[in-house]
This record gives C-alpha cells, structure tokens and sequence, in this order.
C-alpha cells in the first residue's frame, strides 16, 4: 500500500483502554503491534504517546470498533490544531472521515504536523465478529483476557501486569487474523469490497463489465425497490407461549448455495410497461404492481410493507384489503400468488433482465473448496468470502456522511455532510439473490406448516422430535439443511427474541450439566442474555447492565442503562 505521499506504509493493530466516567473521559492505556512483528506489543498511557507513535512513519492503524476508538482519536485532533477536510487530499494539519450516514466508522485519515501520514481503519469490516469470536474463528493459540473496566484510573495511573497482558491479547488476536487475511492478497477496506475484486478477478474485468453494466441513477432506485432482506417470522399460531420440544435446522451456506445454480440476471435490462411473463431472452424481472391479498388458510404470511403510515413494516400482512402499490422480483411474486389470494389490479411495468445460471459457480466452489479442506485462518476467510459477495452487489449508491463537528459544549457531534454519490454496482443481483434465499426459507416452512414455530433467514425450528420429511439434511453439503440443535421447551415472542432450553451441544459460555437457556433477542448484550428465563417472555422483564455510548468532552463513554424485554 502507499501512502498520498507515496511512500510504502506499514500496517499496524492498536487498542485503547479507556475510563467510564463522564467527567473525566480520555485512554488511560494504548496497545499497538506491527504486523510484522506482532508478539512486540507497544503499550503506554496517554493520547500524546500514542500521537507520537503513530505519527512517526507513515502506517495504517487498524482499531477492531473504530466507531468507538476513532472518537476519541477526532477528539484529540480538534483540540490540536487539525480541520475535517472533505477533500480527497488531505494536506497537513488536516484530516479527513470515512462515516456513513448511518453512523459507521470506516476510515480516519490524518496527515500529521510532520508531514507523516496515517490511516486508521476498522477491522471489524474485515473480521465482523467480536475479538474472542476471532480468537476462536482463525484457531489462534491466543485467547482474549478479562480486566475490570469500571476500576477507577486516575491521571498517571501505572499499568499492571494484568492489564497490559490484556492489551496485548486484544492486538495480537486482531493482528494475526488481520496478517492471515492480507497475506491472502485481502487488502480493501471492507471484506465485501475484498470478495467483489476477488470475484472480478476470477471472472475477469471485461466479462464482468459486460455481465453487469453500471444502471443510471434512476433505473437502479427502480430496481432497487425489490431489495429486501432475508425473512424472520414467529408463527402465530405459538407466538409467546411456551412449546414443548423441538429441533432446529440451518441451510449449509444460504446465499453461496442459491448463487451456485439459480437463474440470476445479467446484462442491461428492457423496460416493460406490461405483464411480462411472455419476453423472449428475458425470463427474469422487476415489477411493480398494485394488488391486495388475502393469506391462504394454513399458510405462512410473507409479505411485509416498509415505509406505510397504514401498515407495521416489521409484520408480515395476512389481509391487505386495501390496494397497495410496491415492487418485486418474479421469485417474490410466484411465491406471493401461492401463499395469498392475490388480486393484481394493476401492473406499472419494470424492467427485464436477461438469465443464466452458474454465473457464481467458480467463485463458490473455489471456496467451499477451501473452507471444507482447510481450519483456523483460511477456513474462516473462505466464509467470509462466501457470505460477504452478494450484498457488495446491491452497495446503495447513496454514500452521503456525516462529518465531526466540535460543539460549544466541548463535544463533537457528527452531522450529514454534503450529498454524495457513487456508481452502483448491480442492484438485480442483490435482489434476485435475496429473493431465492426467502423463498428457500418460507417454502421449507411452508412444507412442515403442521411443525413450524419460528424461521430467521437460513434457520427453521420445528415442533416435535422426528426428522423433517422434505428437508434434505446434511452437516456440510451446499444448500443441505443441518441439523444445528434440540430443546426440550422454547418460546419465541416475535421476530428476533426468542429462548431455547437447549440439549446436547451447547453455545453458551457457561458449562452446563444437562439443558441450558440460549436466548436470541435483537439489542439484547450477551451478559443479560445468560439470565433471561423462559417464564420472563411471558411477563416482560428489566435487565441492569446493558452499555450505551455517550459523546462527552475527550471521547465517549459507555453509561450503564436498561434492557426491556416487551411482551
């Protein structure tokens, strides 16, 4: 890599530790390694040592949650004579931000008083898992320690032996994952952007070029209206009551196994203003329709409604009586017209696209190849490979920011910066492949209605203890549904919140002798899942110990706060 100035950087992983008070928010520790020398752990106490590290050289600094750590680094620069510049170059004394409007960190560039250059940079988008799930994933012979977080630190504060071998831990795990993947030529910025230049180079530039053609502006926010994303449902007929026993089943690779061989599109798209069931060379499409529905008797709902005053967006609509206008592939509306009563009352037209199978079939085999044949580093890469393509496709093209601004009460606050657009990639294939995946799911869910209690993108779980008739189970083969775990009682409250009194093999951290309580709910920490019990889906319950992040003067704070489960 080099740097604006040209010069080659080297690439390093820090950390900081910082305090919890809002009156006195700074690091009080720093780790960093050079993944060149990654068992050489530098660890020191302040934000002026740390400057002075990493502005000595030009590098690449990468942090594992720069949304947190970036903070405190933006922090500092505004207080030291640095402006946010959203220019491209960034000259000295200045620095730029990689935010997304949603908040996400993704780069910090600084060009330093000295002259020197750096780039620090979020690894968690290129290993999106928590460190000791990365210790864990890449086989790493190290583990992730433990500190008390809360202890008070003053000013000046000397690091114990404990902490900085905590330090240490947290760098080098990210360092050697880190090291793995650049090694194997993974150099973007994100893991979605590494897969995406990895496919274009085994397809070749000009094949994909001609496979996938930059769409204007307008066709692609047309298309890109039959995006949606994978479907999770907790079937009414069992929604939050306690059930008996049961199994759960999740699809080998869901996404990698329908890009393998389904009928995907390509090319440009024709623009149809009619049913377009009969376009020869064009078997796939993009319409949009008014209609209403009525679910079928016995069948799951798989419709949901985003952006309505009229409807919850998170439901899935069982009558809609009134018509309703939205956009969908051909995979959505086949299974639509067989799960509904469907009354298509008008069709607004869309856009055809041409069809071929296999498109994805090198790239797939390539690396299930790789991930059956080998642990640790390369298996865990090759799943990122694997997971990580088909939403490069549909990157919305819409990358407005937000950029940091200090405020009159001494804290930087991050507003939308200016209107900022980028080429899509080809929006069709997201779509298309999103679309397969719920139709694999719900059509699974469908042929076991009798069973069914509860579905969340690739995974189905079934009431009763005997083996799915129509699933093809299998612990490893492409698109094969595994057999992932039993529970002796369940309940499923809604769509992201569930409990499982699990039997066998167990994904909590603590050991168990006989079932244990695995609780899945969206926003929930890991510390108050452990405690959530079967009978608290029944009543609600508050839990003591969630963290939330606070912008104060010098970085952030994490201030403990609630977590409601809602009946």
């Amino acid at each position: 890599m080099r740097s604006l100035s040209g010069l080659k950087r080297s690439i390093w992983v820090s950390d900081f530790e910082t305090t919890t008070d809002p009156l006195d928010c700074r690091v009080w520790a720093w780790g960093m390694t050079d993944l060149e020398d990654i068992e050489n752990v530098i660890i020191d106490k302040d934000m002026s040592s740390f400057v002075a590290m990493v502005s000595d050289s030009d590098k690449i600094v990468y942090f594992h949650n720069l949304k947190f750590d970036g903070k405190f680094i933006i922090d500092w620069l505004l207080r030291n004579r640095y402006t946010h510049t959203t220019n491209k170059t960034v000259r000295v004394s200045r620095f730029s931000t990689l935010i997304s409007g949603m908040g996400q960190f993704y780069s910090i560039k600084v060009h330093w008083h000295n002259g020197r250059q750096t780039e620090f940079r979020d690894s968690m988008k290129k290993i999106p898992m928590s460190v000791k799930n990365v210790a864990h994933a890449f086989n790493l012979d190290i583990s992730k320690g433990e500190i008390d977080y809360h202890l008070t630190r003053p000013v000046g504060w000397e690091i114990t032996p404990e902490e900085r071998d905590y330090l240490e831990r947290d760098v080098m795990i990210v360092a050697e994952a880190l090291k793995i993947q650049i090694d194997e030529g993974m150099k973007k910025l994100t893991v979605g952007a590494d897969s995406l230049a990895e496919f274009k180079e085994l397809t070749g530039k000009k094949l994909f070029d001609r496979l996938f053609p930059i769409l204007s502006g307008p066709i692609d926010a047309e298309i890109r209206r039959a995006y949606r994303g994978g479907f999770t449902y907790a079937d009414k007929r069992t929604q939050g009551k306690i059930v008996g026993a049961g199994r759960v089943f999740d699809v080998n690779s869901l996404y990698p196994s329908v890009m393998f061989d389904r009928l995907l599109p390509y090319g440009l798209p024709i623009p149809f203003t009619y049913d377009p069931e009969d376009l020869p060379g064009y078997p796939l499409y993009i319409v949009s329709l008014t209609f209403t529905a009525k679910l079928k008797p016995n069948h799951i709902p798989c419709i949901q409604i985003k952006g309505s005053n009229f409807f919850a967006g998170a439901l899935y609509q069982e009558n809609i009586t009134e018509p309703i206008t939205m956009s969908c592939t051909n995979v959505d509306l086949a299974l639509w017209e067989d799960q509904y009563d469907l009354e298509i009352l008008e069709f607004h037209g869309g856009w055809a696209f041409h069809g071929a199978s296999g498109v994805f079939a090198q790239y797939i085999s390539k690396w299930m190849k790789v991930k059956a044949e080998n642990t640790g580093g390369l298996r865990a890469i090759a799943k990122l490979h694997l997971n990580a393509l088909y939403g490069k496709f549909a990157t919305n093209p819409d990358v407005t920011g937000k950029v940091p601004v200090m405020q009159e009460n001494d804290v930087v606050k991050y507003v939308v910066g200016e209107p900022e657009t980028r080429d899509p990639v080809y929006t069709a294939m997201g779509a298309f492949i999103t679309a397969y995946a719920r139709d694999v799911t719900i059509r699974a869910a469908q042929a076991h209605y009798a069973e069914f209690l509860y579905a969340d993108t690739d995974s189905l779980h079934l009431l009763g203890t005997g083996d799915p008739e129509s699933l093809r189970v299998h612990p490893t083969d492409l698109g094969a549904w595994k057999h992932e775990s039993d529970f002796t009682h369940a309940i499923f409250t809604r769509a992201k919140c569930y409990t499982e009194e699990v039997v066998g093999e167990c994904h909590c951290e603590e050991k168990h002798v006989g079932p244990c309580l695995e609780t899945h709910i969206a926003g929930m920490p890991s510390n108050i899942a452990r405690v959530v019990r079967l009978e608290h889906h029944l009543t609600g319950m508050k839990y003591e110990g969630k963290l939330m992040p606070q912008s104060v003067p010098g970085g952030v704070v994490l201030l403990p706060t609630t977590f409601e489960l809602k009946i």
